[in-house]
């Protein structure tokens, strides 16, 4: 029983070692209306936005990955995101986050 959990767990190891060796840091420029971020509502939008652009970006910089693809994409958009929202410096934006499902 332990040899097939180490056996797994190499494997694991094995298909992941990429996604780790692929992460990479770079500067991103986002668009964000600081209007919006006045109130609550507005700032929900620019999370979206911002959203969506922290995932379009984390998607190509994996593009030519093949495995661990899909790990690395997750961890690029949660780092990026949170890296975002903490460099806007914005408290209706920090809660959305900090209230993301």
């Amino acid at each position: 029983m332990s040899r097939t959990l180490i056996a797994a767990a190499l494997a694991l190891t094995t298909l992941t070692a990429p996604a780790f060796a692929a992460t990479s840091t770079f500067r991103m420029e986002v668009d964000v209306v600081r209007a919006n971020l006045a109130t609550p509502a507005g700032a929900e939008k620019e999370y979206d936005s911002l959203k969506q652009q922290v995932a379009e970006r984390c998607d190509a910089e994996f593009e030519d990955l093949k495995y661990g693809r899909s790990f690395a994409i997750g961890s690029c958009n949660e780092r990026t995101l949170s890296n975002a929202v903490r460099a806007i410096g914005n408290a209706n934006l920090t809660e959305v986050h900090a209230n993301r499902d």
